[in-house]
């Protein structure tokens, strides 16, 4: 009798150090994820300003590569599809020149700042310079962006205000309010 209850007792605590190791396994699995995300984890953000150029703006913060997805870009809260809409709605038909970079569909890389909308205004349109700088403020840009690893943010930065960042499941398809180039 004695030997089947040590055999009992053996059999148990090898059972108890197996559900252990399978445990210690899956946490060594989950820190090793958490630190592979942190590995590739964008940060963009969306920004104007006026020096050295007058421009909109997107940089990756972040030290992983910025998958984007979907673009919105917003004047006064109202979506523009290109910035050509967006000029027109603010001054009007004329002639403006301004040099502009694919948003959507491109790969962001760590550090990487990319000047989305540079208007070029000569010296004869120096109000013009006047006015866009003024109303850079009222341009909107939502971001949905992804990691290497899947993982999905929107970066949402509203007319005049600072931008912040959303945990997104995923990137939506584009639709007929996306931003076009």
């Amino acid at each position: 009798m004695e030997r089947s209850s040590s055999g009992r007792y053996e059999a148990a605590v090898a059972t108890m150090v197996a559900v252990l190791a399978v445990a210690v396994s899956a946490y060594t699995a989950y820190v090793q994820r958490q630190q592979v995300r942190a590995q590739v984890w964008p940060i963009l953000e969306v920004n104007s300003g006026n020096e050295p150029e007058l421009r909109l703006w997107i940089a990756n913060k972040g030290v992983g590569p910025a998958l984007i997805r979907h673009v919105k870009v917003s004047l006064d809260g109202k979506p523009i599809t290109n910035w050509n809409a967006m000029l027109l709605e603010l001054y009007g038909h004329g002639d403006y020149f301004y040099s502009q970079d694919q948003i959507g569909g491109r790969a962001l890389s760590p550090g990487e700042t990319l000047p989305a909308f540079v208007p070029r205004f000569n010296a004869a349109q120096h109000d013009l310079w006047v006015r866009f700088n003024r109303d850079r403020l009222r341009v909107g840009m939502d971001i949905c962006y992804c990691s290497t690893l899947g993982d999905c943010w929107w970066v949402i930065s509203p007319p005049g205000q600072g931008s912040k960042t959303e945990e997104a499941r995923k990137c939506p398809p584009p639709d007929a309010n996306s931003f076009q180039q």
